[in-house]
């Protein structure tokens, strides 16, 4: 049976289809223009109103079993002028004057920005970097253990050395035992040693690595585990390769432990059995370089500790080896990439994952049909999708690799995030608790705090536009509604957004700022502590009437901190809202105390929860009714006169170079 949440969001969703443009009907808001609706936004000023009344218990929604792609809430896109696709003159005519209208601030912006971008750049070519990781020394078991004899037992078949099985039972056998029966973090080195990096779990023949790490380069991550050797120097022998699109980058290495959960004596009952141990980094300069080069030749990398309570400052290190091969050519082509499986699908076509050719990476590519965008007058929205995603640079956004055009389509190649939209694990778990809840909406911060750095407004915050990756750390996804060259003072009356999430200014038409972002903060906040928005209601139109004038209500459980920032990210006058002088005074409020901002945007933190994926091809969060499907590149003869062609001219993409408007197969 349907959950009583999950029915009011399926009938909220059906009621919101009834207006695809989303701008309120004199019925629904009639009150919003009159009088008595000014009258009561003035006493809607207050943030904290109904604060200092007994706050109404608030009952929190089951968990739900019943997953359908129904619920999800649709966004309101702005009003502009239905436009023609026609190929006569006066149809042509008019599309370019509207995309001029609406878009020659952002290019002039977007010149700018390229021109700064290529002059960092001096001669640098995309290319191929290959990392080769041959074996790691010195990794230590950061924390206690538990001695199991049959467990013990177990791991003495898993590995083929007859003489390390032998010293492993002996070793764990002797080992002096704490008052709790676990082997002593002091005697680690030795644990480390005779542990294999590398065990079989019965019944499964599948080897499973017990030490891991990820590869971190420009937002493309690759997990590799070890083949051989023991814990305290495990054996790689792999190599990962990556596509390059700027001219200087960071390789993030992150080493984590899987062990048995019997095994571990973590404290902390709530966290995973895949623990982080320690991380490194290493800069990599890829400009003017126009031949193949070796980079790294065997270098040896320290790695840090991130184990909270083990006294050494460092834990391990990798020999690596660094290649880096410029491109030939840079033009790509659909025929640049296997498809594999579709795994979304809408109005302007469908986006499937896809391995890159040369690199063998695993990407996801959107497909958008030109004609659509152009006959909904969506081409504004998509150009500014494709410029902020290739200006923005943040470890919690999904980041663009490539973007390239044929004549009847526009592509763009983002990374894979696998681990399922946070509105699918929302539905499943009803509420998140406190730390989980915390960690996303500091992520998410982190990414708006980006946007707005460069001037943009995201405007359609939700968890729907919301990914996990198979860390378990959040990926900002869909810009169409983002909205270019807002400084911090500029307003805009552009009605769009999702209408749970809209800010009370936003409705009332007086025009707005960057802070409705902080709004919409604080309305997912509210949603993932406690199951649904705050002003939720199945009547848009008194859900509306909600957002001006009901006191914010809070479950009696509610951590204070948490009530205190939202009563301030949820203040109705946008001047006194939290956020309003910049991002630096949410980071500062109690309820950000634990937080170590630099430690967070270099993924420092361990997410509570980690999604089920099972390696960089696993579409086991995705729709089954989209990985079913045969993923083709349908054949589409529709004739887009030049006119209308040139508004694409600045489409196609590679990292710091715009290869301009080519539109040749």
């Amino acid at each position: 049976m349907m959950s009583s949440w999950k029915q009011k969001l399926k009938e909220f969703s059906s009621s919101a289809r009834t207006k695809p443009t989303g701008s309120p009907d004199e019925s629904s808001l009639k009150s919003v223009s009159s009088t008595s609706i000014d009258q009561s936004a003035q006493r809607a000023v207050s943030p904290i109103e109904g604060v200092d009344s007994p706050n109404k218990d608030i009952q929190s929604p089951q968990p739900h079993k019943d997953l359908s792609d129904n619920n999800r809430r649709e966004t309101i896109t702005p009003l502009l002028e239905s436009l023609s696709v026609s190929g006569n003159a006066q149809g042509d005519a008019d599309i370019a004057a509207a995309a001029t209208t609406h878009n020659e601030a952002d290019i002039a912006s977007e010149r700018t920005a390229k021109a700064t971008n290529q002059s960092k750049a001096g001669n640098f070519n995309p290319g191929l970097l290959t990392v080769k990781i041959y074996q790691g020394s010195e990794f230590i078991i950061p924390f206690s253990t538990t001695r199991d004899s049959g467990l013990i037992s177990k791991l003495q078949g898993t590995v083929d050395d007859s003489h390390l099985h032998r010293s492993l039972y002996k070793a764990l056998s002797n080992v002096p035992l704490e008052a709790d029966n676990t082997i002593p973090a002091s005697d680690s080195n030795l644990i480390s040693s005779l542990l294999p990096a590398s065990i079989k779990a019965p019944p499964s023949d599948v080897k499973t690595s017990m030490i891991y790490f990820t590869l971190e380069f420009e937002n493309t991550n690759v997990t590799l585990e070890a083949d051989s050797g023991s814990i305290r120097n495990p054996v790689f022998n792999k190599v990962s390769q990556f596509d390059v699109t700027k001219p200087g980058g960071e390789l993030k290495f992150q080493v984590f432990l899987r062990l048995p959960s019997i095994l571990c004596e973590l404290g902390d009952k709530s966290q995973t059995q895949d623990v982080l141990v320690s991380s490194s980094c290493i800069r990599v300069d890829l400009s003017d370089i126009s031949n193949p080069v070796r980079i790294y030749n065997h270098i040896m990398v320290n790695f840090l500790n991130d184990y909270e309570g083990f006294p050494n400052s460092e834990n391990g290190n990798l020999t690596i080896t660094v290649d880096f091969k410029p491109y030939q050519n840079k033009h790509l082509c659909i025929e640049d990439f296997d498809l594999l499986k579709v795994i979304g699908k809408g109005s302007f076509g469908k986006v499937m994952q896809v391995r890159k050719k040369d690199s063998g990476k695993i990407y996801a590519l959107k497909a958008i049909r030109k004609s659509h965008i152009v006959s909904r007058s969506e081409v504004v929205h998509t150009l500014a999708e494709r410029t902020v995603l290739a200006r923005v640079e943040n470890p919690f956004v999904v980041p663009l690799k490539f973007s390239f055009q044929s004549p009847e389509k526009l592509y763009l190649v983002l990374s894979f995030i696998n681990g399922g939209e946070l509105f699918y694990h929302l539905q499943k778990e009803g509420r998140f608790d406190l730390q989980r809840s915390r960690l996303y909406t500091a992520e998410l911060l982190s990414a708006l705090e980006c946007l707005h750095s460069l001037d943009v407004i995201y405007r359609d915050l939700k968890p729907e536009n919301i990914l996990l990756d198979y860390k378990g750390h959040i990926a900002l996804c869909d810009f169409g509604l983002c909205k270019l060259n807002m400084k911090n003072s500029d307003k805009t009356k552009t009605f769009c957004g999702t209408p749970e999430y809209l800010a009370p200014e936003l409705l009332l038409g007086n025009g707005y700022t960057k802070s409705v972002d902080w709004w919409t903060l604080g309305v997912l906040l509210y949603e993932m502590l406690t199951g649904l928005p705050p002003y939720y209601d199945t009547d848009v139109s008194v859900m509306y009437q909600k957002i001006l004038k009901d006191p914010l209500r809070f479950p009696s459980d509610l951590d204070p901190d948490a009530k205190d920032i939202l009563i301030h990210l949820l203040a109705r006058d946008p001047k006194i809202r939290l956020g309003t002088d910049g991002s630096t005074e949410i980071k500062a409020h109690s309820f950000f105390k634990s937080i170590d901002w630099k430690r967070l945007n270099a993924k420092g933190y361990q997410p509570p929860f980690k999604p089920r994926v099972t390696d960089g091809f696993d579409t086991s969060n995705f729709d089954k009714e989209f990985t079913s499907e045969q993923p083709v590149d349908s054949v589409i003869n529709e004739f887009l006169s030049e006119s209308v062609q040139k508004q694409f001219g600045g489409w196609t993409y590679v990292g710091t170079e715009n290869l301009g408007g080519s539109i040749q197969r």
